[in-house]
């Protein structure tokens, strides 16, 4: 791919894996890039006539008729370490779904080859590009919130038979492989520290053989500074996708992903004064609270999830437009892998403490 550091436009991008995450989050963020055309496609059950691209018998057609720049990874994560290493010996860049593969070995392995090919491998780490968590990391360190010392991320997730479908609905290890490398990879993200130890739980009640539904996880980082992870897809409760408070020296920040629309008439306290108010969320909210009171940060746009990951294959665009390293690249997230499987030895072992050495 030979360009201007500033320009990105003219990109040709191959999809392999053509589901559920492909039509709603990874094709609607294409087209919200200016130049960005979808080239090809490869899914052996998809149907040419939902496409408006070409859908080719394999990936080696695709790559020698298409020519793409850039190939898109959206397939179940044991197909992602063959398909990588193909990718790069092409010759081409790689934007790919979480976990990008399955072991410490083969990440180290795809980070060796994109190296020795000079190209990139970015993991699509969507929730660090939505806006209530970039303003949110914005206020570490400002003066309203201070420095970041404590980090709470809670999911309350209904399990039903449509959410465990194909191979997710397939996996002994399902919360923390599938869902909690983006929890992780947040924790890292805010405190822009790796942690120095983890400690996880993940109780299987009345179903001891099932998947770990249930994920209590905590993060030392230095300084004394700890994450709590709590994944629930046990809870009947209301479901709440993604909750996260940020406790900081100063101030406090809530966020929150899941659409309302509040409504709210009273008399406030004190003055005795009727109030109405109304309140909307498309999708997320982030809210400081300081000694000056409250204010709202951020809110997303309703199609967060293909808007989040317009925004970082941008960024991987100008990165490898101007020569620079891209963001969530694969020896980033090699940590974040590191991290999940840290996870599951922890719980296997009673909630074992384990020291982390990354290297």
């Amino acid at each position: 791919m030979k360009q201007d550091a500033n320009d990105v436009t003219g990109i040709k991008i191959g999809i392999i894996g053509l589901g559920s995450a492909a039509k709603n989050i990874h094709i609607p963020a294409y087209r919200k890039i200016a130049g960005c055309e979808v080239v090809g496609g490869i899914d052996p059950v998809a149907s040419a006539s939902e496409f408006d691209f070409e859908l080719f018998p394999s990936i080696e057609s695709m790559l020698h008729q298409s020519r793409p720049d850039i190939v898109s990874i959206v397939t179940p994560p044991d197909s992602h370490f063959e398909i990588i290493c193909e990718l790069l010996r092409f010759g081409v860049h790689v934007f790919c779904e979480k976990p990008f593969v399955t072991s410490v070995e083969e990440g180290k392995t795809v980070i060796e080859l994109a190296h020795e090919r000079q190209r990139h491998v970015v993991v699509n780490n969507e929730f660090r590009y939505m806006c209530v968590h970039k303003k949110a990391k914005e206020q570490i360190g400002a003066p309203l919130f201070g420095e970041l010392l404590f980090l709470n991320i809670n999911q309350t997730f209904h399990v039903t038979e449509q959410t465990e479908l194909g191979w997710r609905g397939k996996m002994k290890r399902r919360t923390c492989y599938e869902f909690g490398t983006h929890a992780l990879d947040l924790a890292r993200y805010f405190f822009d520290a790796d942690p120095i130890a983890i400690t996880a739980r993940m109780p299987k009640p009345g179903n001891p053989d099932g998947p770990d539904y249930l994920n209590l996880i905590s993060l030392e980082f230095p300084d004394d500074r700890v994450a709590q992870i709590t994944l629930d897809r046990l809870s009947k409760g209301p479901h709440r996708y993604l909750d996260i408070r940020l406790d900081g020296s100063l101030g406090c920040i809530e966020s929150e992903i899941g659409g309302r629309a509040e409504f709210a008439i009273g008399i406030k306290g004190g003055t005795h004064r009727p109030f109405v108010r109304f309140d909307f969320v498309p999708s997320a909210l982030a809210t400081l609270f300081s000694q000056e009171g409250k204010r709202k940060l951020a809110t997303d746009p309703i199609d967060l999830f293909p808007s989040a990951t317009a925004s970082l294959l941008n960024e991987m665009l100008g990165a490898i437009a101007s020569g620079r390293r891209p963001p969530c690249d694969a020896a980033d997230n090699l940590k974040t892998l590191e991290l999940m499987l840290a996870a599951y030895r922890s719980a296997e072992d009673g909630g074992a403490r384990i020291k982390l050495d990354f290297h």
